[in-house]
């Protein structure tokens, strides 16, 4: 190991970064009274704002209370618009350049993990969707943390392993820097106050154990598995293996084609999103994730041209 994490500094929350303008908008938007709702959904595409907000609200949860595991407007309604309002000013950490590591592709995964183990999650019911959305948008923020802090460093271990297994750049993250990327994001999860079980889950989701073995953790750890490659695929817009995919949806009972409808759904909900990651993108004020009704011409040619 020559490089030294922070832990105090990591925990403390502060830097993790968040594009610029992203800030700038929201400051915006609690200054126009946005309704809380479509504030809520404007933070639910940034990893960072998101695990934040969550451990702002869960600072002022007594003992004992059920804490909040998903950013909705009853939980920014705790918080108040003028605390919001100083969260968001609060300068944005000045992104460093870390070679191998590209930041609007972490977005989209993040963005497309949290849409995917939603859908999915949906259907095996093993955790309410909202949370569900949470801890895909949350579980990968270790590795954000790890190009904040050691920009250098860790773009050249990404530049030895990034194309190598999951598996094995975890174990060399751990080498470099005595925690890996999904240990970091469950450190940072138990910082902001999400469930014990969600961090679990987001720890082991790289290689679960047996489905089943170990309770509902590791049924959720399957999950955000097979929501990691769904984000994979959608990022190259359904073109590649299905093979790691395919086998985790056996371990969790789904088949082929269920798999197949699965991966178009959360496509689709990606497709939704993405423009919000992107500056011109804030136009867009008031989507939802959970509504019902018919979704947009647009979205329902996602479904059939995906694949």
């Amino acid at each position: 190991m020559n490089a030294h994490i922070d832990l105090a500094r990591l925990l403390g929350g502060a830097i993790l970064p968040s594009p610029a303008w992203r800030r700038h908008w929201l400051t915006t938007l609690c200054q126009q009274q946005l309704p809380l709702d479509a504030l809520a959904e404007q933070l639910g595409c940034d990893p960072a704002l998101t695990g934040m907000i969550i451990g702002l609200a869960n600072a002022g949860v007594p003992p004992g209370e059920r804490k909040h595991a998903a950013v909705n407007a009853a939980m920014l309604a705790t918080i108040g618009l003028p605390a919001l309002r100083q969260a968001f000013a609060t300068p944005a950490v000045p992104a460093a350049t870390c070679a191998h590591f590209d930041p609007q592709r972490f977005w989209s995964h993040s963005l497309a993990m949290a849409c995917a183990v939603r859908v999915a999650g949906d259907t095996l019911q093993l955790a309410p969707a909202d949370e569900l959305y949470s801890c895909g948008l949350l579980a990968n923020c270790g590795q954000l943390a790890l190009a904040t802090l050691h920009p250098q460093e860790y773009g050249q271990l990404l530049g030895q392993h990034g194309n190598a297994a999951k598996t094995l750049l975890l174990c060399a993250e751990s080498q470099r820097f005595g925690h890996h990327q999904l240990e970091l994001s469950a450190m940072l999860m138990r910082g902001w106050g999400m469930p014990e079980i969600l961090c679990d889950a987001v720890l082991c989701h790289a290689a679960p154990p047996g489905f089943g073995q170990s309770g509902r953790r590791t049924d959720l750890a399957w999950l955000l598995k097979l929501a990691s490659s769904f984000a994979d695929l959608i990022l190259r817009n359904g073109v590649g293996p299905r093979g790691p995919a395919m086998a985790t949806a056996r371990v969790l009972g789904l088949d082929a084609e269920h798999m197949e409808t699965l991966l178009r759904h959360s496509n689709a909900e990606w497709s939704e999103w993405r423009d919000i990651l992107e500056p011109h993108g804030h136009i867009a004020l008031c989507r939802t994730r959970t509504g019902t009704g018919a979704r947009p011409t647009a979205t329902r040619q996602v479904f059939s041209e995906f694949i």
